[in-house]
């Protein structure tokens, strides 16, 4: 094994556990475990026959570099010129550590997950990505003690908080990992999306009333969406099946403002994604979709009125308040932090 690959020396200090080759990728870079450390996840057949397909893995890279400008820009966020950066649920990178090795040149990352299978695609691309000395794919929980304590300048999270049973030890995991000083960035789903609830409540209660009625499978979709929404607002996480959902959470700014000021974060800023004026009819339009799995299926023109109405009733300040998504940023304290300072970013429009 002499000829084994060795971890890079700018991320040997960042770890305080020992690793270990996992596995070998075909373009031979390799994926690291922790040593004596047997944490794993699997991806469905369906993600795994799409894994060698590099554009379509990668399209949505674009959007997240997006969200990434947009919080620095409107917080006035200063990143280091060539940050020490830990993702936290890297899955493939499309959505965190692409849009990251665009955005700073000079960076190096770990890339953390659960799946082998999901980093060893990452990492079987780093050379298409110029990045095979850039990067690190570590099998691990993010949520461990395995990362060494404030090494990091920048900690991100693409989609990962509303997974966890405990989305606070994310956040403490970040803070922990975090030079002081340091920022962690998060995307995440918020309980604005009750407002999206009432309108298909709202559409749900007049189906009847149409000549023109909803097909079975729009509102099949719809109750489903209402149920999921109502599910993941303020949820009780003892509830039985709970830690079995893979979405768990819409969260409460408030929430996760204190969960992180409790943990060492002297700022919090919120970040819409959108405050458009058709805002709720087009995410209306995109979750029926997904919902459904079929792009042909369309609201009747009385239901896409009721939705106007909603977009009317809310203008752009109050969506960007009771925003749908939404992006955190967080600043680590300096070991004599002032008080914690809040605010709301101004929006991006669609």
């Amino acid at each position: 094994m002499s000829d084994a690959p060795s971890l890079p020396n700018w991320a040997q200090p960042l770890f305080a556990s020992e690793l270990a080759i996992l596995a070998l990728t075909e373009a031979g870079a390799p994926v690291w475990r922790i040593a004596n450390d047997t944490s794993t996840a699997t991806i469905s057949d369906q993600f795994r026959a799409n894994a060698g397909d590099y554009d379509a893995r990668y399209a949505a890279s674009g959007h997240f570099e997006a969200l990434f400008t947009q919080a620095i820009a409107h917080t006035g966020l200063e990143v280091a010129p060539s940050p020490a950066i830990l993702d936290l649920g890297s899955g493939s990178g499309a959505n965190s550590i692409v849009p990251c090795l665009r955005l700073f040149p000079g960076a190096t990352a770990v890339a953390t997950d659960l799946s082998a299978e999901l980093l060893a695609i990452l990492a079987t691309n780093l050379d298409r990505l110029e990045a095979r000395d850039r990067v690190v794919c570590v099998v691990m929980d993010a949520m461990s003690n395995h990362v060494a304590q404030g090494q990091f300048d920048l900690v991100t999270g693409a989609a990962i908080l509303h997974h966890l049973v405990h989305p606070e030890l994310g956040l403490e995991a970040a803070s922990r990992a975090l030079k002081p000083g340091g920022t962690a960035i998060f995307f995440e789903p918020f309980d604005g999306y009750g407002l999206m609830r009432l309108a298909y409540q709202r559409i749900l209660a007049g189906s009847g009333r149409w000549t023109r009625r909803l097909d079975p499978r729009v509102k099949a979709a719809l109750q489903a969406m209402a149920g999921d929404i109502a599910a993941r607002t303020q949820p009780d996480r003892t509830a039985p099946g709970f830690a079995d959902l893979d979405d768990k959470w819409l969260f409460a700014q408030e929430r996760i403002a204190a969960a992180a000021e409790s943990r060492g974060f002297s700022q919090v800023a919120f970040v819409p994604h959108n405050d458009h004026e058709t805002l709720f009819r087009d995410v209306a339009g995109v979750q029926i979709r997904l919902a459904s799995g079929l792009d042909t299926l369309q609201l009747p023109d009385w239901a896409i009125a009721i939705l106007d109405e909603f977009d009317a009733a809310m203008p752009m300040v109050v969506k960007r308040r009771m925003m749908l998504e939404g992006t955190i940023v967080l600043t680590k304290g300096e070991p004599a932090a002032t008080a914690p300072r809040r605010e709301v970013a101004a929006a991006v429009g669609a």
